[in-house]
């Protein structure tokens, strides 16, 4: 038991993303369990807020491939989108009579958020532990509108992210974490002496990470990164409430 769970957590701390899959469909039964690992995720408050939704239709996952500007997506490999789903229980509020004012606020809409991303995560560690590789896709928010006509997902939903899993083609090698000082804080938010030295070396662990790297080796660090982010193009991101609120969430901003 010792030895197993020292492979699990080590698998845990080599995470990488997997963005070239080999064409070898995963079992059925493999992604039925992934399937059920992920339903069986802890829920806020027991209301099962997420839905998952596996996209097979090579014609609907060439369309999200170009909407994410990720090509892979129409390639090998079992493509997930994880959903927030309120739609249910206003359902069977509505069934019973009573108010769903409490189900589309913005409690409701985070515990969704909740309840989706940890079953996602859930679904990446029981797929890692596997052997399967795995890569997260939040390009799926490039146009939240289009993933939602071309998924059908009706009011009180909202797409969250998206998820590829796979036989990997390709072994990366784990990117650099930040210094765990400047992560882990004690009784408060974490504010070591030495910050400036630490982010120093954690910008050159990162620029000799992506100047070595075997595949599209580049001349960056974390801090030009996270400029780059910032100045990126964000599609229809600007959108998301403005879409939110069509979808029937009541999220108000006072």
């Amino acid at each position: 038991m010792a030895d197993q769970t020292h492979s699990f957590i080590d698998t845990l701390l080599h995470h990488t993303s997997i963005r070239a899959f080999q064409d070898t469909a995963v079992p059925a039964e493999t992604l039925r369990t992934l399937e059920d690992v992920a339903q069986h995720t802890a829920s806020s408050q027991y209301m099962q807020q997420f839905t998952l939704i596996r996209v097979t239709d090579p014609d609907l996952r060439q369309k999200i491939a170009a909407l994410t500007t990720h090509q892979y997506i129409a390639g090998p490999g079992t493509f997930y989108v994880f959903v927030v789903d309120q739609a249910r229980n206003v359902r069977l509020a509505d069934n019973l009579h009573a108010a769903t004012t409490r189900l589309t606020d913005w409690n409701a809409f985070l515990a969704g958020v909740f309840d989706a991303t940890l079953a996602a995560q859930n679904m990446v560690a029981a797929a890692e532990s596997t052997g399967l590789g795995t890569v997260y896709l939040g390009s799926i928010l490039n146009d939240p509108q289009q993933m939602i006509d071309l998924l059908h997902l009706p009011r009180y939903t909202f797409p969250l992210l998206g998820l590829m899993v796979g036989v990997p083609a390709d072994k990366p090698d784990a990117k650099p974490r930040l210094p765990h000082a400047l992560v882990v804080g004690r009784n408060g938010y974490p504010q070591p002496a030495d910050t400036p030295a630490l982010w120093d070396t954690y910008n050159q662990a990162v620029h000799t990470y992506y100047a070595d790297r075997s595949s599209q080796p580049r001349d960056t660090d974390f801090a030009r990164m996270v400029v780059a982010n910032s100045q990126g193009n964000p599609h229809h991101r600007g959108e998301i409430g403005r879409i939110l609120k069509k979808q029937g969430f009541q999220l108000p901003q006072k």
